[in-house]
């Protein structure tokens, strides 16, 4: 006598039931946090400490990674003193990766414990003598996104 094996659909059923159950029982218990954005700033504004000729000197490891000339727009939040989520719209992974390391750290304060979009440009330019130039201004609103 063959043991008996449940139809395909019955057992798919019966995997999903649980699969459920498990997720329901999980579900009350865990704490989901949502951070709303609330207002959008300057660099100069979320970050008054910040001298951006320095973070464009920061930046200038980033220059040899970067197309010339070029901008990239550079997102990120703040919230509580705290820099994250830093998105540069680049396809460059070098440079990505340089850009969210130059920002990592960065002394910001915005005055408040809501959270803020910043959002500022770096250009990449060759200099007239040969040398590397990384320059940080406002983002202006045509500016793309980041990705």
């Amino acid at each position: 006598m063959k043991p008996f094996a449940p139809p395909l659909p019955i057992a798919l059923a019966v995997a999903g039931l649980l699969l459920a159950a498990h997720g329901a029982q999980a579900a009350p218990g865990d704490a989901v946090e949502r951070v709303n954005v609330v207002g959008n700033l300057t660099l100069r504004d979320a970050c008054p400490a910040v001298d951006t000729r320095e973070l464009a000197d920061e930046l200038i490891p980033a220059w040899d990674d970067a197309v010339k000339p070029s901008t990239v727009v550079v997102d990120f939040t703040l919230e509580r003193g705290h820099v994250y989520q830093v998105r540069p719209a680049t396809d460059s992974p070098r440079l990505y990766h340089q850009i969210r390391r130059a920002m990592h750290g960065l002394p910001c304060d915005a005055g408040d414990d809501r959270s803020h979009a910043v959002r500022f440009v770096v250009r990449f330019v060759d200099g007239d003598d040969g040398t590397r130039l990384a320059t940080i201004v406002p983002a202006r609103a045509g500016d793309a996104p980041a990705r």
